[in-house]
């Protein structure tokens, strides 16, 4: 039985806290011991107690924090007394010092998003401090594993387990009509997008795009699920304009997805969008900005579209070819259904983990 630990200092569930309740979910009880470190009052409190043989550790010092000194202390009287023979960390630091410090075999951390890389200093810097507190980095995508080796990570302590999600489920015909009916939207094509309202996200290009296409067609609306900083300043941006929808924040976005033609992404970095994979699972089709991981996801004219950041007349364009080729959607929506359950479930990433856990272990026997 091989002991793992998962740290995860996020106190909301972003995509560090998803990809640990996809591991949970899905992890080989009969050959790990999974133990689990978060935050005092952290919201994965709730969805991880569900899992009765998970050893579950609340710890002081540590929300929403890669590094803290006393932390560091707490982990390491932990560490040193339950002994695991591997601590999968999540961006916290702390955890991988407090690792080091109480002599634990194999330490792991996943990288779920792309990091600034800096100057060449700060950049070599930054790779002697991690290539000596890690044994491997995780990376979500090629993206990253590209960002990892410019922020001074070496090759061989680089391995790549790709983003895997639970396929969203898929409403009858007759609930997506309710659904399409509550919101008033009964007939239109439906463009979304669903994410944070800040500006990586790109939500500006998005709203301009739209109006570009309403300029021409009147048979779609546009989705903006979501909610940040920019709110009141993208409402501003998109007044008068009553088919771009706000949604505002939606805890779950089954409905939603469902009702959803096209799936969206106008951000300005992505390492694995989990928003591209849960419309894969659906059949929906993406038009994504070509930058970090959507390249790897989306296969341009097969299952979506990619266009360049910041270019609301690409998009616009994209939206046209969507909406106006039936063939060409048919297509693509095929192709991103059976993609998905190819090669990004949340059991195939979970299998291509614990196949690394095992490996690991190996070398440390």
């Amino acid at each position: 039985m091989i002991k793992v630990c998962q740290v995860v200092t996020d106190t909301n569930i972003g995509g560090a806290g998803r990809y640990l309740l996809n591991y949970l979910k899905h992890y080989d009880r009969n050959n790990y011991k999974v133990s689990v470190v978060i935050p005092e009052m952290s919201s994965l409190l709730e969805f991880v107690a569900q899992y009765t043989e998970v050893d579950i550790y609340e710890i002081s010092y540590m929300a929403d924090k890669s590094y803290d000194s006393k932390c560091v202390k707490v982990l390491t009287e932990l560490f040193e007394k339950e002994k695991f023979d591997i601590i999968h960390t999540h961006a916290s630091l702390s955890a991988r010092i407090a690792g080091r410090r109480a002599g634990i075999k194999t330490i792991i951390s996943t990288r779920h998003c792309i990091e600034p890389v800096g100057g060449f200093l700060v950049s070599a810097i930054k790779g002697i401090l991690n290539n000596s507190l890690c044994d491997y980095y995780i990376a979500v995508s090629d993206a990253v594993v590209d960002n990892l080796r410019e922020c001074g990570i070496k090759r061989r302590k680089i391995k790549k387990v790709c983003n895997g999600v639970e396929a969203v489920p898929e409403l009858s015909p007759e609930q997506k009509k309710d659904v399409r009916k509550k919101y008033g939207i009964e007939g239109k094509k439906v463009f979304a997008i669903f994410a944070r309202l800040e500006e990586v996200k790109g939500h500006k290009y998005f709203i301009e795009a739209a109006k570009d296409y309403l300029k021409k067609y009147d048979d779609a609306v546009f989705l903006i699920v979501g909610d940040g900083s920019l709110c009141d300043e993208l409402k501003e941006r998109a007044k008068d304009i009553p088919q771009i929808i706000f949604c505002g924040y939606v805890k779950d976005t089954t409905e939603l997805l469902n009702i959803t033609d096209v799936n969206v992404i106008s951000s300005q970095s992505e390492a694995m969008s989990l928003a591209i994979l849960e419309a894969m699972s659906l059949g929906k089709p993406t038009i994504a900005t070509n930058v970090g991981g959507n390249p790897q996801l989306i296969k341009p004219y097969t299952n979506g579209i990619l266009v360049d950041y910041e270019d609301y007349f690409g998009m616009s364009s994209a939206f046209a070819r969507m909406s106006q080729d039936e063939e060409f959607y048919n297509k693509a929506s095929y192709c991103a259904k059976n993609e998905f359950y190819e090669k990004y479930t949340a059991q195939i990433m979970v299998k291509n983990l614990e196949e690394l856990y095992q490996e690991v272990t190996n070398e440390h026997k």
